[in-house]
């Protein structure tokens, strides 16, 4: 992975100034040949999928206790009590790289858009297939920054010297004007193609699948249900019926993954990378999760781990180690049941209430749970979405969090004394705070509303 194109970038404001060993490709070589090419691509997903570990845990880890359904059994020295407490400060270093790594991967992804356009030595059909991979990743990263800090500064250049001082756009603006994150995953969709791939790259359908989630935030409601059913009838894909093999390297319901065969091979390609759900010392399921679920409901059965000491876990991977017993997993980043739920929510809007029951019955019925009535309201459905959300995508990213922010049920749930005493909701809190570091590097950058100016 050693590629130039990696080293091009250390953050969004300062350039990084290395000797570079004998065995990385210098920068002008890298888009040169088809090989230099491919090694780039292959760093790109490196880059996102293992190296900054967006996905696997900084994502999941820092905001799953931000919500109601886990919390850290860590030493206050981490700093991790603020986000179970929703006490956040812009000195914390964790918030820290929620800023930075988005904006290291957005930056590579820049640069490998930047150099695709000028290369001769590629077909324009391979050139655009590499660009759409390389502008579904910086898609991801906005949609991570404007939902965790609003309004960020637009960096759509890899010359750190021309955009490190850039202020704040509108998240609106980021979200859909050219070159914002829905033009990007349009031009991914259109770029990419299904089939030539085990999931490990980013497809046509990932690009969808995507887009419909993102359209489903940004409330385009039509357009997220007409995105989410081109993915739910693509004959590649269908739910596992087996709650025990969704997260296995062969599941029929993964779109996209991270093979954790390419992140450890001296694993032997069996053991899934991320510890998050698996080392119980780490993170913990509240009581309010595991009492919310329905009696007969497999996925508290299957995903949920009782340990002796009293705590519950997740248990979606089942393996930690190389040698231990098991079917080879990967972390899954986009899967069929998502995309239900989004089209679940899409009709509900939209006032399609028999088309939503039947997409939650379908999620409903894989876990062992029976249909809902058919009399439900509009506010019924819509919570009942909510529901089977908390259930089938607890501790992965932070769909919990931004569900109860997008939905503007963060109040009633996070602010609930009872439940939650110690936690510190207010309605400004649905951001969190700019960095202190990037405020004093950053003189255009402003702080959200509600936190403490840096004097």
């Amino acid at each position: 992975m050693g590629i130039t194109v990696l080293l091009s970038v250390a953050s969004c404001n300062d350039i990084l100034d290395v000797d570079l060993p004998s065995n990385v490709i210098p920068r002008e070589d890298v888009f040169s040949n088809q090989e230099a090419i491919e090694a780039a691509i292959d760093g790109l997903y490196a880059e996102n999928l293992f190296n900054l570990g967006i996905y696997e845990y900084v994502i999941p880890m820092y905001l799953s206790p931000a919500s109601d359904e886990s919390y850290h059994n860590l030493p206050t020295t981490y700093n991790f009590e603020e986000f179970r407490k929703n006490a956040y400060s812009a000195s914390n270093s964790y918030i820290a790289l929620l800023w930075s790594y988005p904006y290291e991967s957005a930056l590579l992804s820049n640069d490998v858009i930047e150099q695709l356009s000028k290369t001769t030595v590629i077909s324009e059909e391979e050139k655009q297939h590499y660009i759409g991979e390389a502008k579904y990743f910086r898609a991801y990263d906005y949609f991570v920054l404007t939902n965790l800090f609003g309004d960020v500064p637009w960096v759509k250049s890899s010359n750190i010297r021309e955009t490190g001082l850039l202020p704040r756009e509108s998240k609106e603006k980021i979200i859909t004007d050219p070159e914002g994150i829905i033009d990007d995953l349009e031009y991914a969709k259109t770029s990419l193609t299904n089939s030539d791939n085990d999931n490990t790259r980013v497809t046509r359908s990932a690009a969808s699948a995507l887009l419909a989630r993102v359209l489903l935030y940004h409330e385009d409601w039509a357009k997220a249900e007409a995105e989410a059913t081109e993915v739910i009838e693509n004959s590649e894909y269908e739910l596992e019926t087996d709650l025990d093999k969704v997260f296995l390297r062969p599941s029929k319901e993964t779109i996209f993954r991270a093979s954790s065969a390419a992140a450890m091979p001296s694993y032997v390609g069996r053991t899934y990378f991320a510890v998050i759900e698996l080392n119980a010392s780490y993170l913990r399921l509240t009581d309010d999760l595991v009492n919310s679920f329905e009696e007969n409901d497999l996925r508290k059965e299957k995903w949920l781990k009782n340990e002796t000491a009293g705590y519950v876990h997740a248990y979606k991977y089942k393996r930690n180690t190389a040698t231990a017993a098991g079917d080879a997993e990967d972390l899954v980043l986009l899967r069929l049941a998502e995309q239900y739920l989004i089209r679940a929510e899409a009709r509900a809007q939209q006032g399609n209430l028999s088309g939503a029951i039947a997409d939650l019955d379908t999620i409903r019925n894989r876990a062992g749970l029976s249909d809902l009535s058919d009399t439900l309201s509009k506010e019924d459905v819509l919570l009942a979405v909510e529901n089977e959300r908390r259930h089938e995508l607890f501790v992965e990213e932070a769909h919990r969090l931004w569900d109860l922010v997008r939905t503007g049920r963060a109040a009633a749930i996070l602010g609930n004394k009872t439940n939650f005493p110690d936690k510190q909701w207010e309605p400004y809190k649905a951001l969190l705070p700019i960095p202190e570091k990037e405020l004093t590097l950053n003189s255009s950058l402003t702080q959200n509303p509600g936190y403490a100016e840096i004097k």
